[in-house]
């Protein structure tokens, strides 16, 4: 009276080939880190040229409230 399955006969598996070493995955993991910091310092250069206007107007927007904000702060007290 035994209610579990089977024992099934464990699963071939699939033909990868050789598992990498402990070193092969190392330099695999140090090339793709150097492609990723590539890729964004290329992506950093390309958009600078825009982004910088638009962080320089941002930041005197800042200043212009944080001078209100002062304004205010000193007629209160």
């Amino acid at each position: 009276m035994n209610k579990l399955p089977t024992k099934r006969e464990p699963a071939e598996p699939p033909e990868i080939g050789e598992t990498p070493t402990w070193r092969e995955l190392g330099d695999r993991v140090r090339d793709v880190m150097k492609d990723f910091v590539k890729e964004g310092k290329d992506l950093e250069r390309d958009l600078e040229p825009r982004l910088l206007p638009a962080l320089k107007r941002l930041k005197t927007e800042i200043e212009k409230l944080i001078a209100k904000l002062e304004e205010r702060a000193g007629k209160k007290a």
